[in-house]
């Protein structure tokens, strides 16, 4: 421990103690939020001999997430099958108290707060925050992390924070901050590549493919939009993958996608505007604790109580926000295909 300075100290300090720390990411988490969780559980451990727990909100859908999970042995426990109270130590890591994407409940308060997006509220009383939303990825907080406190990089843990930097800029392309490029820049020589390769390249089902197809037999293009509502999904990531895609489109600038999964509406928004806050229009559709992101990427949920019925007026209602924020006008539209 003498050897960390910098945050890493003031960590330590924060989570002193013999009780274990609950290390939260969000739920259904995704390669940033999962490289974050295991490499803070690799510094306690390296650090302090501290036990930690990583909590798994959700479910890991997508077939490189589940990959990653399997091919670097990162250990997840059910948050269901975890007491939380409000003595227990929680660490949030990509993500924040009161945010609706995660699993903390509301009357508990974190020890912890890790995170790269913008900070949406106050954080009186927590010991430890750290909030960089110039950073492409939580990942790379961690990394700083990591270098400064000298222990050895294991090669699981920087193959996942470099696929995590990776996934969440999409290769550095996007909202990428020179930290991001320092950080990918020092852990390519500690990262299996054996493995890396086996994560980006998961194999994945036949229903993959019906998905996709079915998210593009329902895209609409309005304007300098395109949308495109894929019903149920098999897993949440799901419609994030879907955004992504869309956006190639060429005559657009904004892809919006919206999926179903066990009572819940996601929402994935994406853009080619970098004079536009994706966040925050996505907020103002959604509503301010439903939804986050940058200037790029945004994403959030609408919990779904009643029948279809309820679902298919939420999802109009999310369609006719974002466009008159867009100030679209959804009469003049066309199929994508």
């Amino acid at each position: 421990m003498a050897q960390a300075k910098g945050p890493v100290v003031s960590l330590m300090s924060a989570v002193e103690g013999p009780e274990p720390l609950v290390i939260l990411p969000h739920d259904n988490p995704d390669p940033d939020a999962l490289a974050s969780a295991a490499a803070l559980q690799y510094l306690l451990r390296e650090l302090s001999s501290k036990d930690s727990i990583i909590a798994l909100g959700g479910i890991i859908g997508r077939a490189e997430n589940r990959a990653m999970v399997k091919y670097l042995n990162i250990n997840l426990v059910p948050v269901k099958e975890i007491e939380l109270t409000p003595d227990t130590q929680v660490a949030l890591v990509d993500t924040q108290p009161g945010r609706t994407n995660n699993s903390l409940p509301i009357e508990i308060s974190p020890t912890v707060v890790i995170d790269h997006h913008p900070a949406y509220g106050p954080f009186e009383g927590i010991p430890f925050v750290d909030m960089r939303d110039g950073y492409g990825a939580t990942s790379t907080i961690l990394t700083e992390y990591l270098r400064d406190s000298h222990v050895t990089v294991e090669s699981k843990i920087a193959t996942a924070l470099f696929y995590g930097i990776a996934a969440e800029t999409q290769d550095l392309g996007r909202e990428s901050s020179e930290a991001d490029f320092a950080a990918s820049h020092f852990l390519y020589p500690y990262a299996n590549k054996r493995r890396l390769g086996k994560i980006e390249n998961a194999r994945v089902p036949r229903e993959y493919f019906r998905a996709f197809r079915d998210a593009i037999d329902e895209a609409t293009v309005y304007d300098k939009a395109v949308i495109s509502d894929l019903g149920d999904v098999l897993y949440p990531d799901m419609v994030a993958e879907v955004a992504d895609f869309l956006l190639r489109l060429d005559e657009v600038e904004w892809a919006l996608a919206m999926g179903s999964y066990k009572k819940n509406l996601f929402v994935s928004l994406r853009t080619t505007d970098r004079d536009t806050n994706a966040g925050e229009i996505l907020q103002k559709v959604l509503g301010s604790r439903s939804a986050g992101g940058h200037d790029m990427i945004a994403g959030g949920r609408i919990r779904l109580d009643g029948n279809g019925l309820e679902r298919e007026k939420a999802a109009v209602r999310v369609k006719e926000r974002f466009l008159q924020r867009l100030g679209i006008g959804s009469a003049t539209s066309h199929d994508l295909v």
